[in-house]
């Protein structure tokens, strides 16, 4: 009995005819084992900040988070923007995919060298000589990163969102449980040190084994012009965002010290962690499956909708307690030596208020190959956002939460949604219309926290960030379930549960 000859060429990995078939089943699949795999992300993350807050000092966090405020700009190059372009791309040839690998493990290892001579620079700039060795333990980060790109975009473009998962779980705890040995053994920031590159090496190892693509010979005319425009514009504005989320780094670290830095960069990571396990999730999967959807305005809008509303969902609980219970979440969670953070904690939190709504533009920018647009609205918004965190920054680290919150909130968000509805399916009426009741809904929910507080009288943290909690979700349900606009919007998230049951798998993996 004869039977066709299995596929053994390297464009194997490269189609998505497979994919159309069910796509929004599939995506919805993808995003529930992608979710529930975050889940364990967090718990990973969450013993890392627990563990180092009490082994480790702010000074050792401040000092680390000198280098990568300062340095940390140059590992958006790494990518250049060609994961994205691997992942978006309709059609793309093994020829194409092979020479963005060579152009990715280049320009890792150029980065990589930069930062070497960058050592001693960094170490005078903060006058701080243990700097100068570990900016240069920190350069082979980017070797790691700039080898690894292109096999982690083409599982994304397959929507192998297991297999993704699975390799963050892996790289996570080991760099966790790295990090965590060597604190506890007495080595300070360089636990943190260990724990970045350890990840880093084991997510680049896990990617080659797992993707099975194999990268061929550079070849100079094979078509990747135009995704080089679109990843550079896409590297552009990613190097704009940073420099603004982290020119607060740079100015606390350089006039106000170690100390400072450290406790506003706890804060911010104690807000970002969260946020980041369910932003980064459905990201994966909504660029891929609206990536697919742009030849139908009206199903792109619908996809986008729901995206948008899940979202919203998840993380408005998240930034509601943030702001509602800021001193209960540090001392729980960093301990009553990190309090002075919790202040800190708070004005960050109400800029998160309208930041993933902000975030979710990035899936329409990105699917859409309108990554230049997606630079000018953040040049444009950086700049006001730049000036009022150097004016806060007189204030300290809280003045810059302060500052940074409000013309985050009040100018950047706005701007970028202007950007966003300019073209394309979705327009700027829509995300506001969509995002209005959970908006509406989490500010009800903050300010019966923010009465509970005030009424109760309770103090142990603990037994009022557990109420504090309860007491938002129940909130923002009742809320919803009272707007004519918050119900259409729970019923449209109940339909995808019939997806989550259907028989097939999540991912494809080629044979």
């Amino acid at each position: 009995m004869n039977s066709a000859a299995p596929d053994t060429s390297p464009e194997r990995f490269l189609s998505t005819d497979n994919l159309q078939k069910d796509l929004k089943g599939r995506a919805v699949r993808g995003g529930a084992v992608t979710m529930l795999a975050q889940g364990g992300k967090f718990i990973f993350q969450l013993i890392n900040m627990v563990v180092l807050a009490r082994l480790l000092t702010p000074h050792d966090f401040g000092l680390v988070g000198m280098v990568t405020s300062i340095v940390g700009f140059l590992i958006i190059f790494k990518d250049l923007g060609l994961s994205a372009a691997t992942v978006q791309r309709p059609e793309i040839t093994h020829a194409q995919v092979s020479t963005l690998f060579w152009i990715n493990a280049g320009f890792g290892l150029l980065l990589a060298l930069l930062t070497l001579a960058a050592a001693p620079l960094v170490a005078a700039f903060y006058h701080e000589p243990e700097l100068a060795v570990v900016t240069a333990m920190l350069a082979w980060g980017f070797l790691f990163s700039g080898i690894s790109v292109q096999h982690q975009a083409l599982l994304r473009r397959q929507m192998r969102f297991g297999t993704v998962m699975s390799i963050d779980l892996i790289a996570l705890a080991i760099g966790t449980s790295t990090g965590v040995v060597m604190a506890w053994l007495g080595y300070g920031y360089w636990a943190l040190v260990g724990t970045q590159l350890s990840l880093l090496g084991v997510s680049a190892i896990a990617s080659w084994i797992a993707c099975g693509w194999r990268p061929g010979r550079w070849v100079r005319e094979c078509g990747v012009g135009e995704m080089l425009g679109f990843g550079g514009n896409l590297a552009a504005f990613r190097m704009t965002s940073y420099w603004i989320q982290n020119v607060d780094n740079v100015l606390i670290g350089r006039i106000w010290g170690s100390q400072q830095l450290g406790f506003y960069m706890r804060a911010y990571q104690l807000l970002v962690m969260p946020l980041s396990q369910i932003n980064a999730p459905i990201g994966e999967v909504a660029i891929p499956m609206l990536s697919r959807m742009t030849g139908d305005a009206d199903k792109y809008r619908q996809a986008y909708g729901m995206v948008l509303q899940a979202v919203a969902l998840l993380t408005l609980p998240v930034v509601v307690v943030t702001i509602g219970a800021a001193d209960w979440v540090v001392r729980v969670v960093l301990g009553a030596q990190w309090l002075e953070a919790a202040d800190i904690f708070m004005w960050l939190g109400i800029m998160a208020l309208a930041e993933p709504v902000r975030y979710s533009t990035s899936y329409l920018f990105i699917s859409q190959a309108r990554t230049r647009e997606m630079l000018y609205a953040e040049l444009i918004s950086g700049v006001v956002l730049i000036t009022a965190i150097c004016i806060g920054v007189q204030w300290g680290a809280k003045g810059v939460a302060a500052s940074f919150a409000l013309s985050s909130l009040l100018i950047r968000t706005p701007v970028v949604l202007w950007f966003a509805g300019r073209a394309g399916p979705v327009k700027t009426r829509d995300i506001y219309s969509t995002a209005a009741p959970f908006l509406s809904a989490a500010l009800v929910a903050l300010a019966s926290v923010i009465a509970f507080r005030r009424f109760a009288g309770i103090e142990h943290p603990v037994v009022g960030l557990i109420i504090a909690t309860v007491l938002t979700l129940l909130v923002i349900a009742a809320t919803l379930w009272m707007l004519p606009a918050g119900r259409r919007s729970l019923h449209g998230l109940k339909s995808l549960l019939p997806l989550l049951r259907k028989k097939g798998k999540a991912e494809a993996v080629p044979e």
